[in-house]
């Protein structure tokens, strides 16, 4: 089983003055093998939700279950890989080095070779490479060989392409989603943009703000392989405006509460 179950999951941090609520009672699963988008203001706690199912933070209340598994277990037993926004590479450490940095912190043979993970996120004849020698887009590819070099059964992905311009962006999430597919991992990606979201995702979820609360999750039935071409399809347009109307209806009067197709609400 690689799949992720959250039953009231609930995070509190304890303020000098007072207790903040910044995630309230999650209920979500995301299928195994499947590409789950996870979307919302900033200070709704995508992060710290994604930081949670990583046993980063640990619940103030409810059920977190990776892979079958507590978070801890799961992390421990190497089921879990994480790509931060920033690609965090060691810079006196080649490409093929820093891929294997795990497998040495975690003393394990993996089944699939350090360079095999390179060649799988297009960047062979780079294997000798320093950091310093790659685009940002080029050292994502290699945070992204090195999340899956334990084979981990979710990868978890906190903004990855957040500071490239919106042409590379683009070009990494079609890569992302090969990669995704040959790895067979399931995927949660936190992201600010809507666009992304509905690109990527089987279903992307939206976190409402203060305290951060799941508001709907909505259903992606485009095709796969997905290609950018999609993007201009009134099928895409039509999802994208069903995210953005979970993002904004906390800003609409009543009178003017949106329609949302394809919207799966809490509890539903």
């Amino acid at each position: 089983m690689g799949g992720i179950e959250l039953r009231g999951a609930t995070k509190r941090f304890a303020l000098p003055d007072r207790e903040l609520t910044a995630l309230d009672s999650i209920d979500m699963t995301i299928p195994e093998g499947a590409f789950a988008a996870l979307i919302g203001p900033s200070g709704c706690g995508k992060s710290t939700l994604l930081r949670m199912i990583a046993d980063v933070l640990q619940p103030t209340e409810g059920q977190i279950a990776v892979a079958g598994q507590p978070p801890k277990a799961a992390r421990l037993s190497h089921r879990i890989g994480f790509v931060f926004q920033a690609a965090t590479l060691l810079p006196w450490r080649t490409v093929r080095e820093n891929v294997r940095l795990p497998l040495e912190i975690a003393g394990v043979t993996p089944r699939r070779s350090p360079e095999a993970l390179i060649d799988l996120v297009g960047l062979h004849g780079f294997e000798d490479a320093r950091p310093a020698q790659l685009s940002g887009g080029m050292q994502q590819r290699v945070a992204i060989a090195r999340a899956l070099v334990l084979e981990p059964s979710v990868l978890l992905m906190d903004e990855p392409f957040g500071a490239l311009d919106e042409i590379t962006r683009q070009r990494m999430n079609v890569e992302l989603l090969r990669i995704w597919k040959e790895s067979g991992t399931t995927a949660v990606l936190v992201t600010h943009s809507i666009s992304e979201a509905v690109f990527m995702a089987d279903t992307v979820h939206v976190l409402s703000a203060n305290p951060g609360r799941l508001a709907g999750s909505v259903e992606i039935d485009l095709p796969r392989p997905r290609s950018l071409g999609q993007m201009k399809l009134p099928a895409f347009n039509a999802l994208e405006n069903a995210v953005r109307d979970l993002l904004f209806l906390d800003d609409r009067p009543a009178e003017q509460a949106p329609r949302r197709p394809k919207v799966a609400a809490v509890g539903s």
